[in-house]
């Protein structure tokens, strides 16, 4: 098929083509006039080049302390549910230090490139629910989608994980699951800490989480509390990703994590600080945990886990470091510092979504 160019390309091409004939049968100064041919064929793919209209290219933001989704998106200049949907962000509260980010090429586009339009959204109001015998090439072809988009849109990282009845975002126009508006946050309330008091009997106290009352206090650990403290107390306010970066460790210092069998405790660290410390269920005598190091190398935000004797839908921030050994949130249980799993390490959900977000691919797991 020729290509047609814009009248300026044409003209300019015309006028080459017309310079060849009379530039071969010429020298200038003695020289062969080759490289003046080279040159005029130069300019003209330049010209080219420069005048034919580039796709939009996707931009890499990697997430800064203080940040936040609508701060980054009006720095790019693009709507925030438009960020969402490139990264799979269901919360836009949820976002993390270091956290990686797709912008969007086009902020008049739709998502990935595709034109606007004003069209009724597929399915039940954008939506697909997953059917007995569905895979997600299936699905994504049923409804015009690249299979990586419709896992970005739905945050998925192994395309097998899919299970029946799941509902998965067919198009990054269908609105994004919001939780009603927050309860306006009441002021801070500071209780000083009494001789025998733990962060986790002040939490239980006031309602809150050792997770939320490390991150309102920039505390290194659980454990980093003492007769006379003032703590600030903030019962209303989420578990804060930000906990874990928060505690004054070095931002260069390697990223590892230590799993006791023996206390049942597993401790994050960076550097040479524990930037979380906290009781953990390892596997029961007849299925124990393994021994040694590893690294993580699988994560999930949720899956199906089955076996002989469970059936469990949703276990939340999965973390493989060995086989089908994995790091995760249990909420089917409150016994931590007992060993009563099936091999895996079982985790309070929050602190497992806290250690999910802080531990990335290749972060390395000793168990002894």
């Amino acid at each position: 098929m020729r290509r047609r160019f814009p009248e300026r390309e044409e003209a300019m091409l015309q006028s080459v083509a017309g310079m060849l004939p009379l530039m071969s049968s010429r020298n200038y100064c003695g020289k062969p006039v080759v490289f003046r041919l080279i040159v005029a064929i130069f300019v003209l793919a330049s010209a080219l080049c420069i005048s034919t209209p580039a796709l939009a290219q996707e931009e890499m933001h990697i997430v800064q302390r203080g940040e936040n989704l609508a701060l980054i998106a009006r720095k790019y200049g693009v709507d925030v549910n438009a960020l969402m949907a490139m990264n799979g962000i269901a919360d836009p509260n949820v976002i993390y230090i270091g956290q990686r980010l797709l912008i969007p090429g086009d902020p008049g586009a739709g998502a990935y490139g595709a034109p606007a339009t004003t069209q009724s959204l597929p399915g039940s109001g954008g939506y697909y629910t997953v059917r007995r015998g569905d895979t997600l090439s299936q699905i994504a072809e049923r409804h015009a989608m690249r299979m990586n988009d419709l896992m970005r849109l739905n945050a998925i990282t192994d395309p097998s994980t899919i299970y029946v009845g799941q509902r998965l975002r067919v198009t990054a126009r269908a609105a994004v699951p919001v939780e009603s508006e927050p309860a306006p946050q009441l002021a801070d309330v500071i209780y000083v800490v009494k001789p025998g008091d733990t962060l986790y009997s002040i939490a239980k106290r006031f309602e809150t989480t050792p997770a939320a009352l490390m991150a309102a206090n920039g505390l290194p650990n659980p454990n980093f509390v003492w007769s006379g403290q003032r703590l600030r107390i903030r019962s209303s306010a989420p578990v804060a990703q930000s906990a874990m970066f928060a505690a004054g460790a070095p931002a260069d210092g390697k990223r590892w994590i230590e799993i006791s069998l023996a206390d049942q405790t597993l401790t994050a660290w960076q550097g040479d600080v524990a930037v979380l410390h906290t009781n953990i269920s390892s596997g029961t005598q007849a299925t124990p945990t393994v021994k040694g190091r590893y690294t993580i190398d699988r994560k999930y935000n949720k899956q199906r886990m089955t076996g002989p004797d469970y059936d469990l839908p949703n276990v939340p921030w999965v973390m493989y470091f060995y086989q089908g050994y994995a790091i995760h949130g249990a909420y089917w249980h409150t016994q931590f510092g007992t060993p009563r799993s099936h091999g895996c390490v079982n985790m309070r959900v929050e602190e497992a979504e806290m250690l999910y977000h802080w531990a990335d691919f290749g972060t390395e797991v000793v168990v002894h």
